[in-house]
This record gives C-alpha cells, structure tokens and sequence, in this order.
C-alpha cells in the first residue's frame, strides 16, 4: 500500500491534469485520473503491476525504457525525455520526468510526471511544414528569377539582350508622353580586330568593362541593352535639353578611349526624338542611321540626329 503521507496528496493529484504514477520497489501503487486518460488505461489495470509490463509493451523508445528501469530502482537518479508511446490506438507523443519521494529522507519510491504534449507536437509540425513549404517556395521563386534574368539578360555584360531590350524600350514609349526622349546606339570601333589580336578572352573583358560603365552612366535614368557582337544600345528617358544628350554622348566616346584596348574607339549615333513618337524600328533606324553618319567620317566621336560628327 501507499505510504500514509503520499496518501494524504491523492486527492490533490486527482484533480490535476498532470499524469502522476507513483512506483515503489518497481511497483504501480497510485496512478492518477489524468495518467490513466493519458496511457488509455483503467486503475485496474496497472495498480499492484510493475512499471515495466505495463508500460514497455507500448513504449515506441527501447533507450527510455532502459533508462527508466535505472531510475524506477536506483531512485537517487533523475530522468527527463520525450517519448513516443502506442495507446493500442494511436501514438502518442510524452513528455516524462522523474522525482525522488521521500519520506524522513528516505527514499520510499519515486514519482514519475507525464504530460501528453500529441497535439503541441502535431502543432509543431505543422509549424515545421510551413517553414518547409516557405523554403520551397523562397527557392522556387529564386529560380523563377534567376531563370528569368538569364532569359532576359545577354549572359556575358549583365545588360538586357536584344529582345528584352526592345520589349522594354517599346513597352515605355507607349505608356509615357514625356517631351523628349534619346535613343542611343554604340559601336566599338577595332573591336574586332583587337579580339582577333589578342584573343576572346581579352574581348570579353572589354565588353564586361565597357558594358559595367555604360550601364552606370544610364543607371538612373534609362534601359541599356546589349545589341550583339560589339553593338550596345541605350534609352535615355526625361531627357531635359539637348546639352545633356550631348554630355552622356561624349562620355560614351571618352569612356571607350579608355578601355584596356588603345586601339578601340567608338562611334555613337543619337536620335533625340518626342513623346509621340511610338515606333521602336523607325527610332532605332534614326540612331543606327547617325552611327554610320560617324563611321563615314572617321569613326571615334558621336552624331546627333545624322548631322555631321562630332568629337571630344
């Protein structure tokens, strides 16, 4: 039976929702109502029974069940542990920890604590999945960029290929009605040659160069793009005044007399054109037309609108 002291607490262990078992010498002397809602049992059950046959059949854990005897007869340890365990119709998931009882200092058994934490735990893994799928999704939305920027960028400058470019360029002119606007087209002069000379690799680091540079000097106010081989184009928006075109054009030539190559130039076509202006081509075809204007006439330096070159 009980000890007499231990008896005197059943009534306050009846009505607390914290599964209590008392065992003594491995026996099952008190269990209390929420331990028997707990484990699926009834009193009969477990009373006068020890721990181990009652418990073990259904413990999913093999290290908590030896662990546990350790305790059950050598009361002077502690245990604390997460275990699974199988009511006979669902498993469920315990937090299990252990106290000396003693009584006039001496130990008389030990009281083992269960609480049933099945639906934190369940809980915790929704949280858990969540924070899964999130992470897919970040990873998922991630590729869908990368995939997307590759798909829209020319791979070796970074700056919109030749498609994406026109899709952009056009896109804005029809959604804006701003006064003026400028159309940029760029050709490296003895890029060819200097590629040829010194190898493509030493070209592809001039076209990175040149096309970090370019991109910096329309950044804030414009699209860039990247026409092929050694031809780069540009829009630049909210054009103020003509002087300001003609500043951004001459930084373009000095920027490309200052590559790696000493060789390489470029010769760079404006078209300066208004906000009712919608055709991309015909724009294209006005700029492009200014950059042979330079090329007829030495290459290195820059024209406006087909008049007559310009240098720096």
């Amino acid at each position: 039976m009980p000890d007499k002291t231990f008896l005197i607490h059943r009534e306050i262990l009846r009505d607390i929702s914290v599964g209590v078992i008392y065992v003594s010498n491995g026996n099952i002397l008190y269990v209390n109502p929420a331990a028997l809602e707990i484990l699926g049992k009834k009193e009969s059950e477990l009373i006068g029974k020890t721990f181990a046959e009652c418990f073990f059949e259904y413990s999913e854990n093999d290290d908590f069940n030896q662990t546990i005897l350790e305790v059950i007869y050598d009361s002077s340890h502690k245990y604390e542990q997460m275990v699974q365990y199988f009511t006979g119709t669902e498993i469920k998931h315990l937090h299990i920890r252990t106290s000396s009882l003693k009584i006039n200092s001496e130990s008389t058994g030990i009281i083992i604590l269960m609480d049933d934490v099945t639906e934190l735990m369940r809980l915790r893994g929704v949280v858990l999945d969540l924070q899964k799928i999130k992470e897919i999704n970040r990873q998922l939305s991630t590729s869908r960029d990368f995939y997307k920027r590759n798909s829209e960028t020319d791979n070796l400058t970074g700056l919109l290929n030749k498609i994406t470019f026109e899709n952009k360029v056009s896109e804005y002119l029809n959604e804006t009605r701003e006064n003026l606007r400028a159309f940029f087209v760029i050709d490296l002069d003895n890029f060819k040659k200097a590629n040829d000379t010194h190898g493509h690799q030493f070209g592809d680091l001039i076209l990175k160069e040149f096309a970090e540079n370019f991109r910096e000097i329309f950044k804030s106010n414009g699209i860039t793009g990247r026409f092929g081989g050694d031809e780069f184009v540009a829009l630049l928006k909210n054009v103020v005044d003509r002087e300001t075109v003609l500043e951004i054009a001459r930084s373009i030539v000095k920027m490309a007399r200052e590559l790696k190559s000493s060789e390489i130039t470029a010769s760079v076509g404006v078209a300066i054109f208004d906000g009712a202006e919608k055709n991309y081509s015909e724009i294209f075809a006005a700029a492009d037309k200014s950059v042979y204007v330079v090329k007829a006439q030495g290459r290195n330096g820059f024209s406006i609108n087909g008049t007559a070159k310009q240098s720096c």
